[in-house]
């Protein structure tokens, strides 16, 4: 299913921001250098802080699993990417998108995100932020393909000990990514869905 492109996009999701556009009106403003944050290092060398413009600790892909105790940090999510444009787009059968490009579709359709930290236990907390608040948009994969980035604002810091973080992604309607005609591998459904299960991460006491 299309959680399952959603995890193995985890393990390239370096790649896929290599190649940034310029600033967009959905991109960050540019931030501050804030040299006491340790940056998030993706295998291939891509500085995921840098590209998105992030002066927070990251939590997210699996090098960058630790945060300090009480820090603020910001969850990052494999990016959604999808076909180049209308003319490339494959779609399954009967599906129309509502806008000719599948990455503006899926921009258009997308409403909010939610996080829940520590899901299921006693201190289980989630927030939910609206688009203008999650989504960057204006990026191009190396492989060529557009790609919206999903992060939060930063988050609330948390106590010493192991954690998990889960994404739900909420849609006003069903989108495709053009990129294949499977439901299951290349489509979101509307309604809130899970984007990413309970990933798990270790806040650790602050160094003195």
């Amino acid at each position: 299913m299309y959680r399952a492109r959603i995890l193995a996009a985890a393990a390239v999701l370096p790649s896929l921001l290599l190649a940034a556009l310029g600033p967009t009106a959905s991109a960050a403003p540019a931030a501050r250098p804030n040299p006491g944050v340790p940056h998030c290092i993706a295998a291939d060398g891509t500085d995921i802080n840098a590209l998105f413009h992030v002066n927070v600790r990251i939590i997210g892909p699996l090098a960058c699993r630790e945060a300090y105790a009480n820090e603020r940090w910001v969850r990052v999510v494999p990016s959604w990417t999808t076909a180049a444009d209308a003319q490339s787009a494959v779609y399954p059968e009967g599906y129309k998108p509502s806008r000719p490009n599948p990455i503006d579709d899926f921009n258009s359709k997308f409403l909010s995100a939610t996080y829940i930290t520590d899901i299921g236990t006693a201190q289980e907390q989630r927030v939910t932020f609206k688009k203008n608040e999650v989504l960057r948009t204006g990026f191009v994969g190396t492989d060529g393909l557009p790609f919206t980035g999903i992060l939060s604002p930063p988050l609330k810091g948390l106590p010493v000990g192991p954690h998990t973080s889960a994404v739900l992604v909420t849609l006003k309607a069903q989108h495709c990514d053009g990129l294949g005609t499977v439901v299951e591998e290349n489509c979101l459904p509307a309604g809130t869905t899970e984007y990413s299960g309970p990933a798990p991460f270790t806040v650790v006491p602050r160094p003195a």
